[in-house]
């Protein structure tokens, strides 16, 4: 049967001074003649592993992908694949588009029909042992001290990057709280606590911000403009929301406050929180 096949080699740093990959690609050919296969592409790669740069199985896979070639062939799959993870999904990938492996000294040939049993019986083992794997880990790291939150860990956020983008240090536009949360990686709602606790610690300069929004000429067009928020008024019509919600038993409403003052909730909740009216886990 004649195919149309990759040949691909890797050498790590470790293997400097000894075989080359011309060399190993070399031998590859050899094996491919012998089975009067075409050699249709030749990939390598040379660096540290298992995190050097790939960019020869990049090739390699991108024709996988596009069914390009009809065999893989490898001195080892310890060349072909960093992980027992990333070897599972690679031979999935080469049975999925019907491609040829072939593994010279671990005896893998799926042109072979036993062969290729054999190699799904593996996929199917390893894959398994992957995820049993796995979900150990996943055990394990979710076991805590007494006393100790589970669930994920709290995103690590450099104060210094946070006050940079919000307060426009260095000549930078200030970030609105959506910007400035996607600029950083993380919610909104972790965003803005970072800043509370910052702010409470004296060390967010608020003024600066807005003279920096001044200097730019306010917030970046675009969008609604945001009235300004009154604390005063804000008070006032909190406290009346209150009065009125104990007459009547009913929790007071943050929305009735943003639709008097013309305001979004969030920001009505926002500085409820701030000022020390609400906590951060009442509704809207």
């Amino acid at each position: 049967m004649t195919l149309s096949v990759a040949l691909y080699a890797r050498t790590s740093a470790a293997d400097h001074g000894r075989e080359t990959v011309d060399q190993i690609l070399a031998g590859l050919a050899a094996c491919a003649a012998g089975r009067g296969w075409e050699v249709a592409m030749e990939c390598a790669d040379q660096g540290p592993f298992p995190e050097g740069r790939r960019d020869g199985l990049k090739r390699l896979v991108a024709a996988v992908r596009a069914k390009a070639v009809q065999g893989v062939v490898v001195r080892s799959l310890s060349h072909l694949a960093r992980s027992l993870r990333h070897l599972t999904d690679l031979g999935r990938l080469f049975g999925a588009q019907d491609v040829a492996l072939i593994a010279i000294e671990d005896l893998i040939d799926t042109t072979d029909p036993g062969g290729a049993i054999r190699w799904q019986d593996w996929l199917e083992i390893s894959g398994r042992l992957d995820r049993e794997l796995r979900a150990e880990a996943a055990k394990l790291a979710r076991l805590r001290t007494p006393g100790e939150r589970w669930g994920r860990s709290a995103a690590v956020i450099n104060p210094f990057e946070l006050l940079t983008w919000w307060e426009g240090r260095g000549g930078r536009r200030p970030l609105s709280l959506r910007e400035l949360a996607r600029k950083l990686g993380v919610s909104e709602a972790t965003a803005r606590k970072r800043l509370r606790a910052l702010r409470a610690a004296g060390q967010v300069d608020d003024g600066a911000r807005a003279r920096a929004l001044a200097a730019r000429g306010g917030h970046r067009r675009g969008g609604r403009p945001a009235n300004p928020l009154d604390d005063d008024a804000l008070t006032s019509a909190w406290k009346l929301q209150l009065q009125a919600a104990r007459r009547i038993g009913t929790e007071p409403s943050i929305s009735a406050v943003a639709h008097v003052l013309n305001v979004s909730r969030s920001r009505v909740r926002s500085r409820l929180e701030e000022l020390g009216w609400i906590k951060e886990d009442r509704p809207l």
